[in-house]
């Protein structure tokens, strides 16, 4: 867990970020430390969306193998 998804009051706030500068200082560690604090910065609703998101993907996932494993498991007992 971050150390900021704590702080409610900082979640709930609209942010305006700006990407990276595309200078000669900007590095791979510069637009990683970026990319974790536009994370950090995610607002409450943004984090729903984003786990709704991904849970609804790993459902589909599950049933998926799920109806895979008993077609498997059908024809083991033919």
């Amino acid at each position: 867990m971050r150390k900021n998804q704590c702080k409610k009051d900082e979640n709930s706030k609209s942010y305006n970020a700006t990407s990276p500068t595309k200078d000669h200082n900007s590095s791979p560690a510069r637009a990683r430390n970026w990319m974790e604090q536009e994370f950090d910065e995610m607002t409450e609703v943004g984090f729903r969306r984003w786990v709704i998101t991904n849970f609804s993907e790993l459902k589909e996932h599950v049933l998926t193998q799920c109806k895979e494993g008993n077609k498997v498991y059908k024809k083991a007992d033919d």
